[in-house]
C-alpha cells in the first residue's frame, strides 16, 4: 500500500492531488445548530426551530436565509450579511424593527415580513437603502398605517403585499416614488376612501387588488396614470357608485371586478352604465341593491330609457381594450391577461384564504380559478427547506465535509482509485 501511493504521488497524478488540497478552505464557515446550509448559491435555513432570535454567527457570504415560522421578536442593526438576496423572516412574532436593521443590506432583492401578527407599526426608514428590493412581504400584520415615505426609494420594486391588514387609509403619494411596481395588493383591510393622488407614481402598475375594504367612495381621477393596469378588483366593498370617469383613465384594463357591492341604480348610476357601455372588458355582475323596483337587475343590462328622468351625463373616454363584455366569474385567471403567469413571489400566496370568515357568498365567492388561472396556492413555502432554484449540495451542520463538492478535485479523486495491484 504504502508503495503504491509512493508512486502515485511521483506520477501525474500528484498535480491533482495538490488541486484537491488547495480548494478546500483552511478553515470551513460554520453552519448554525439546528439549521441546514447549502453551498449554491450560499443558503442559511433555520426555519421552524422556535428560535426567538437570529442566530448570532452565520456563514459568511450568506445570499439566502430562511428564518421563518420561528418566534424572533426584534430585529436590529448589525444582525444580517450585506450579501443577502432573499430573506425570509414571515410567521414570527415580531414585534420591532429597529431603525437601520435593513440600511446595508443593498444587495437584497426579496424581504418578506408577512404573518406577524404582533407587527403594528413601522419607522419610516424602515426599509430605507433598499434601492434593488423586488419583492416586499407586508401581509398579514396588524399594520394600521403606514408613514408617508415608508416606501420612499424603493425604485425597483415590482410586488408590494400589504392585504390583510388593518390599514383605514391611504395618504395621496405614498407609492410616489414606486414607478416600477406591477403588482399592489392591498385587499382584505378597512380603506373607506381612494383619494385623487393615492395611486400617483405607479405607472407600471398591472394589478391592483382592493377587495374586501370597506370602500364607499372613489375619487373620480384615483387611477389616473394607470395605463398599463389589465386588472382591478373592487369586489366585497361598500360601494353604491362608481365614477365612470375613474374606469375612463385605464386604458389596458381588461378584468374588472364590481360584485358585492350595495350598487344604486338610480341616476347615480348612469356615468358607470355609460362607461360600460363604451367598454369591453371582461366584468363580473354589478348587481343592483336599489331602488327597490331594479333590485336584483345587472346594472350593465339597463337601458337608456331607465335614465330619462336623470340629467344628462358628462362624456367619458372609453377605458379598456377590445374584449367582450360577460358576467362570467371565471374570466379572471392570468392566462388571459398575457400569457402563463411569471415565476414570481405572488404564486405562493391566494388573495383571499380559504378560512376567510366572509365565506360564500351566494355562489359567487372568489376562487383560485377566478384571481390567477391556478397560479395561486397556500403558502407553500412554510414545507420547504430549500425553496426555488434546487439547492444541489447540502451543507451538514458543522463538518468540514459540507465545502466538498467542487467538481474539478472530485474528478481529480477519481484518478486517485487503483485500478490493479
Amino acid at each position: 500500500m504504502l508503495a503504491w501511493l509512493r508512486r502515485l504521488l511521483q506520477g501525474p497524478a500528484s498535480a491533482c492531488l495538490l488541486l484537491l488540497l488547495l480548494a478546500l478552505p483552511l478553515v470551513a464557515p460554520t453552519c448554525p445548530m439546528l439549521c441546514t446550509c447549502y453551498l449554491s448559491p450560499p443558503t442559511v435555513s433555520c426555519q421552524a426551530n422556535n428560535f426567538s432570535a437570529v442566530p448570532l454567527v452565520l456563514p459568511p457570504h450568506t445570499q439566502r436565509l430562511f428564518l421563518q415560522n420561528n418566534l424572533i421578536r426584534s430585529l436590529r442593526p448589525g444582525t444580517f450579511g450585506s450579501s443577502l438576496l432573499t430573506l425570509w423572516l414571515f410567521s414570527n412574532n415580531l414585534s420591532t424593527i429597529y431603525p437601520g436593521t435593513f440600511r446595508h443590506l443593498q444587495a437584497l432583492e426579496e424581504l418578506d415580513l408577512g404573518d406577524n401578527r404582533h407587527l403594528r407599526s413601522l419607522d419610516p426608514d424602515t426599509f430605507q437603502g433598499l434601492e434593488r428590493l423586488q419583492s416586499l412581504h407586508l401581509y398579514r400584520c396588524q399594520l394600521s398605517s403606514l408613514p408617508s415615505n415608508i416606501f420612499r426609494g424603493l425604485v425597483s420594486l415590482q410586488y408590494l403585499y400589504l392585504q390583510e391588514n388593518q390599514l383605514l387609509h391611504l395618504q395621496d403619494d405614498l407609492f410616489a416614488d414606486l414607478a416600477n411596481l406591477s403588482h399592489l395588493f392591498l385587499h382584505g383591510n378597512r380603506l373607506r376612501l381612494l383619494t385623487e393622488h393615492v395611486f400617483r407614481g405607479l405607472a407600471g402598475l398591472d394589478r391592483l387588488l382592493l377587495h374586501g375594504n370597506r370602500l364607499q367612495g372613489v375619487h373620480r381621477a384615483a387611477f389616473r396614470g394607470l395605463a398599463r393596469l389589465t386588472i382591478l378588483y373592487l369586489f366585497n366593498n361598500s360601494l353604491a357608485s362608481l365614477p365612470g370617469e375613474a374606469l375612463a383613465d385605464l386604458p389596458s384594463l381588461e378584468f374588472l371586478r364590481l360584485n358585492d357591492n350595495p350598487w344604486a341604480c338610480d341616476c347615480r348610476a348612469r356615468p358607470l352604465w355609460a362607461w360600460f357601455q363604451r367598454a369591453r372588458v371582461s366584468s363580473s355582475d354589478v348587481t343592483c341593491a336599489t331602488p327597490p323596483e331594479r333590485q336584483g337587475r345587472d346594472l350593465r343590462a339597463l337601458r337608456e330609457s331607465d335614465f330619462e328622468a336623470c340629467p344628462p351625463a358628462a362624456p367619458t373616454r372609453p377605458g379598456g381594450r377590445a374584449r367582450g363584455n360577460s358576467s362570467s366569474n371565471h374570466l379572471y385567471g392570468v392566462g388571459e391577461a398575457g400569457g402563463a403567469p411569471p415565476v414570481d413571489p405572488s404564486t405562493l400566496y391566494r388573495d383571499l384564504p380559504a378560512e376567510d370568515p366572509r365565506g360564500p357568498q351566494g355562489g359567487d365567492a372568489p376562487t383560485e380559478e377566478d384571481y390567477w388561472g391556478g397560479y395561486g396556492g397556500e403558502d407553500r413555502r412554510r414545507g420547504e427547506v430549500c425553496p426555488g432554484p434546487a439547492c444541489p449540495t447540502s451543507l451538514d451542520s458543522g463538518g468540514p465535509s459540507q465545502y466538498h463538492g467542487l467538481p474539478g478535485p472530485l474528478f481529480c479523486l477519481l484518478l486517485l482509485v487503483p485500478y490493479g495491484p
